[in-house]
């Protein structure tokens, strides 16, 4: 795919892609592959190793003797927040692209990524589509906009796009004119927390539709895909800083701040259940089972009324009121379900 840029337009651009990498022998020659053969050549490739103790720190090494863009950041295991901080901090580029490990790019992802955020001359951008090893067709039609940053935020809370990092492009004295970076007390939730943060400085937002980005959903060794309730309070913790700290206090934006609060009872509920944690005579899990029931069922005629969701999304609310351990358990067997359908890449 052939584009020309409005802003930045020649090859003097530079892309900083970083790449936070813990234990992904399986996955990362996939992704760095991905990398050094993007259609847009100048690039800066940090590949941050943080601390693995399978094979993945040496194969690693062994690009970085290929391609003399890869700049290779070896550190002590601190996690994927961490990671991505060093990188930041050693990242000369224009702009700033992460990627994770597991995944991989399309081969015009620079490409169309610059020219979305120098079309519309925003401080970062973002596609709202992405293959997956569930969906690898393209979109029909492209359409490229531009957001307010309350939209932005509002579409990342509900959420109506990737709320991780990736899939994205930011300018790099964007970042650092506003400091941000990822919040390493995190344990779930760094990549909302700092898109959200990043959406509310933003004088405006790119967006594409275009796939350009791989998102792998079979890597049985990720986060999102092995079930602990950590993952539940983790994201709480994180959601409700967001809250507390709000630049934009505005009803679009705590509407989607508190719906996001809501489903992630119904998150940690699913996970409690999905681990028989309520089950185990612990009783900070017993707790926290009924607390999560409590909160769906005070919370839900609130978030359905003010929530900015579709007919069918509200209609399923009443049922979390009336069954929400039952729902729960029905999505267990949906998402095992789906996981067993992945496709292996």
């Amino acid at each position: 795919m052939k584009v020309e840029m409005t802003e930045d337009r020649s090859s003097d651009a530079k892309i900083s892609i970083l790449v936070a990498i813990y234990n992904i022998e399986k996955y990362i020659a996939k992704c760095i592959e991905s990398i050094i053969n993007q259609s847009y050549k100048n690039i800066e490739i940090i590949l941050i190793d943080d601390g693995s103790t399978d094979s993945s720190y040496k194969i690693v090494d062994e690009y970085a003797k290929k391609d003399e863009r890869i700049i290779i950041l070896h550190k002590n295991n601190g996690g994927v927040s961490s990671a991505r901080n060093a990188g930041l901090d050693a990242a000369c580029g224009n702009y700033i692209v992460f990627v994770d490990g597991d995944d991989w790019l399309s081969s015009d992802f620079a490409e169309y990524m610059l020219k979305v955020i120098c079309d519309t001359k925003s401080d970062f951008a973002i596609s709202t589509n992405n293959f997956t090893t569930r969906n690898s067709q393209q979109v029909y039609e492209d359409k490229i906009e531009t957001w307010t940053p309350e939209k932005a935020t509002a579409e990342f809370l509900y959420p109506r796009l990737s709320i991780g990092a990736w899939n994205k492009i930011y300018k790099r004295d964007f970042i650092n004119k506003n400091n941000l970076r990822f919040r390493t007390e995190l344990y779930m939730g760094e990549g909302l927390r700092f898109i959200t943060d990043a959406a509310q400085r933003a004088n405006h937002i790119g967006v594409g539709r275009r796939k350009v980005y791989y998102y792998r959903l079979n890597n049985a060794e990720s986060a999102t895909t092995k079930l602990d309730v950590r993952q539940g309070t983790g994201s709480r913790y994180a959601v409700e800083g967001i809250k507390r700290d709000l630049i934009l206090n505005t009803p679009e934006v705590l509407n989607a701040v508190n719906w996001h609060i809501w489903k992630n009872n119904c998150f940690t509920l699913r996970l409690i259940i999905a681990t028989h944690s309520h089950k185990k005579n612990i009783k900070v899990y017993t707790s926290l089972y009924r607390e999560c029931i409590k909160n769906i069922r005070r919370d839900a005629f609130r978030i359905m009324m003010k929530s900015d969701l579709p007919f069918k999304s509200k209609i399923k609310i009443p049922l979390r009121y009336l069954a929400p351990s039952m729902i729960a358990i029905y999505e267990n067997y949906r998402l095992a379900y789906k996981l067993k359908r992945d496709k292996t890449e």
